[in-house]
């Protein structure tokens, strides 16, 4: 099975975990980590039937659905905005950067909305007053920051750590917003779903068992980060992990409430969005039959 992921950067981890672990394997899937940049070409994948599941964040699978795709998250690990928007030193303000560019991942995805985000909670126009730059990924979104073709960008770990040793100035941290959204969802199509239902529980079974070991496991998932990553900076894996790694939901309930705040911000731009209601995007029922089970309860004995 190809399990996609969005990004190389310190939040695949738990899928990475999954993997070297063993835990696919042990559920009987024979899985090949694929990642595809962005979310919108994740998306597309998802509906073309290229990838049957996948790491996704909520922006891009909401707008796809609100526009006829079959799309769901079916479990979730982290709901929490976690961004931070960083810029060349001169700049000091997220005001500054009026006029200026900025790097996002692409033109769809939840770097996009953390980035409107901060740009409107600091007074700026997102669409008026900024130029987005696309890069792919967040690796490409600091280099394009280092080789100075854009003005800020929005990063997250090792990124973060990186950008700050070399001197580019904090502008905004989004977990300040205290923002509830689904970053890694594990979403998929719901047609495939429901032929697939055991295999789809056995996934699900597999990546809480990976999220398990990431918790309790810090030095062999540090590792596996960084061999995905082709990255030997323990300072820097230990940074990132140190950040990102408390914040891993133990269970993958996806809450509503996470999709109640993506729908209030998507109704900006999608009206088709404030009639929608936050069931049409996720279904608990895997994740809930595990919990009656005790099956998360017995990972963390």
């Amino acid at each position: 099975m190809r399990f996609g992921i969005n990004t190389t950067a310190f939040n695949s981890t738990p899928a990475w975990v999954t993997k070297d672990e063993g835990f696919f394997a042990k559920y009987g899937i024979d899985a090949e980590i694929t990642p595809i940049p962005g979310g919108e070409t994740i998306v597309a994948a998802l509906v073309a039937g290229e990838i049957p599941l996948t790491i996704l964040a909520s922006t891009a699978l909401v707008n796809a659905t609100l526009g006829g795709a079959d799309l769901a998250f079916f479990g979730c690990f982290d709901d929490k905005l976690r961004f931070w928007l960083y810029s060349r030193p001169e700049i000091t303000s997220v005001r500054d950067l009026r006029g200026k560019q900025v790097a996002i991942t692409g033109r769809a995805g939840i770097i996009r909305r953390a980035t409107e985000l901060a740009l409107e909670r600091n007074g700026l126009a997102p669409d008026q007053d900024v130029t987005y730059i696309a890069t792919g990924n967040m690796p490409n979104s600091y280099q394009a920051l280092v080789a100075g073709n854009v003005d800020a960008a929005t990063l997250s770990p090792p990124s973060i750590f990186q950008a700050n040793d070399a001197g580019f100035r904090m502008l905004a941290d989004t977990g300040d917003y205290d923002y509830k959204t689904v970053i890694s969802g594990i979403a998929g199509s719901r047609g495939w779903v429901a032929r697939n239902e055991d295999l789809t529980r056995r996934a699900l079974q597999a990546l809480a068992e990976g999220v398990a070991f990431a918790h309790q496991n810090k030095e062999r998932t540090k590792q596996i980060a960084g061999k995905y990553m082709q990255s030997d900076d323990a300072e820097l894996l230990e940074r990132s992990y140190t950040r990102l790694a408390p914040a891993w939901e133990r269970t993958l309930y996806v809450p509503p409430d996470a999709l109640r705040s993506d729908l209030e911000s998507v109704a900006q731009e999608n009206p088709a969005a404030r009639n929608a209601r936050p069931e049409q995007f996720f279904d608990n029922r895997f994740v809930d039959e595990l919990e009656r089970a005790g099956f998360f309860q017995q990972l963390y004995r």
